[in-house]
């Protein structure tokens, strides 16, 4: 029942979030669509910054991470109900989500006095 109240609150998300104006880059698909699935990790969806889930899944190779979204748990969410979203949309999201898990989180101390931003 858990699984299945999950998967509604994430289709309602991705309902939400659809848009044929979306932006065709990781970061941007990631914040408006897969979010609503790894914030809260349903279903078993690694969350932003868990590095062990990430690096398991990583160590595969990002060509791997693309199947098993495009094959597996995903598939539903991102092929069938976002059919705007292209395969190389889904592979810089994959590569943003790694990457999020790669790098360290900047603290507010780093935020509010690096001067490089």
């Amino acid at each position: 029942m858990k699984k299945l109240i999950a998967v509604l609150l994430c289709n309602g998300m991705l309902a939400i979030t659809a848009s044929p104006a979306l932006a065709d880059v990781g970061a941007d698909t990631y914040k408006l669509v897969c979010s609503s699935c790894h914030e809260s990790a349903v279903a078993g969806a690694p969350k932003p910054g868990d590095n062990g889930a990430w690096k398991r899944r990583a160590a595969k190779g990002k060509d791997a991470l693309f199947a098993s979204i495009v094959q597996g748990r995903c598939k539903y969410h991102v092929q069938e109900l976002r059919k705007d979203i292209s395969d190389e949309t889904i592979k810089l999201t994959v590569a943003y989500m790694v990457d999020q898990a790669e790098t360290p989180p900047r603290t507010s101390l780093q935020e509010k006095t690096d001067p490089a931003d």
